[in-house]
């Protein structure tokens, strides 16, 4: 009995502090992301950026330009959107200034198969255009690998679009998406959001690590004070 009892005080020695340092880990994540959000409302009320060469923004920025889509549109692979497999579509526009960026028209669902791609609607003529901007983090996890059609990436990657298409070679282009607004005639599924998961989900995961950190301590207390045999 006295080996078993050891063997349980070095489970809980090891797994308590793991469970409330998740617990703490979860709570902290819950703090960031309500500021993401406070920041985000913020943006959202502010008027729009008219947008411009070397200039610096924030991430979600409410931004506008004018100018012209064009013939280019890259699909982003493995979207998921209520449930449905698609593509996030990118489609270049030129600018009024002659700068170039790509325009988060959104989701749409893919065909059975891949590589026969959904047909999108090339708009017409000079467009305004409101939206905000969208910063990609690069995915470790995520490589760009060569697909049968090139059209068709796993990341959105400047640099690597740029090697891909010689229109972008030698252009300025926008290092950031221009998420065009949902209420834009030409914009598909709405997909992007500020923050994947709520603060109040992280909370929930916190309080279930700490409940898993007391039921640990409390079975470990009952294993000691069982009589032994």
């Amino acid at each position: 009995m006295n080996n078993f009892k050891s063997k349980i005080l070095i489970f809980a020695i090891i797994f308590v502090p793991i469970t409330i340092s998740l617990g703490i880990w979860q709570i902290e994540r819950a703090e960031e992301k309500k500021l993401i959000i406070a920041n985000y409302d913020k943006l959202l009320v502010s008027a729009p950026v008219r947008l411009k060469k070397n200039q610096t923004l924030d991430n979600w920025q409410p931004i506008e330009t004018t100018g012209i889509y064009q013939d280019l549109v890259v699909y982003e692979d493995n979207a998921i959107n209520s449930g449905k497999a698609g593509f996030k579509v990118y489609h270049l526009f030129l600018n009024g200034d002659g700068t170039l960026v790509f325009i988060h028209r959104g989701f749409i669902e893919r065909n059975l198969i891949k590589n026969n791609l959904p047909k999108i609607d090339i708009p017409v003529g000079k467009k305004l255009i409101k939206g905000t901007t969208l910063f990609k983090q690069n995915n470790t996890f995520i490589k760009n690998v060569e697909e049968s059609d090139s059209r068709i990436i796993q990341e959105f990657s400047t640099s690597v679009l740029t090697e891909k298409f010689p229109i972008l070679k030698d252009r300025y282009l926008h290092p950031f998406l221009f998420n065009l607004d949902i209420r834009d005639v030409d914009k598909y599924q709405s997909i992007e959001k500020p923050v994947n998961m709520s603060a109040s989900k992280h909370i929930g995961y916190a309080i279930q690590w700490f409940g898993l950190c007391a039921a640990l301590i409390i079975l470990t207390i009952y294993a000691y004070r069982k009589k032994g045999e």
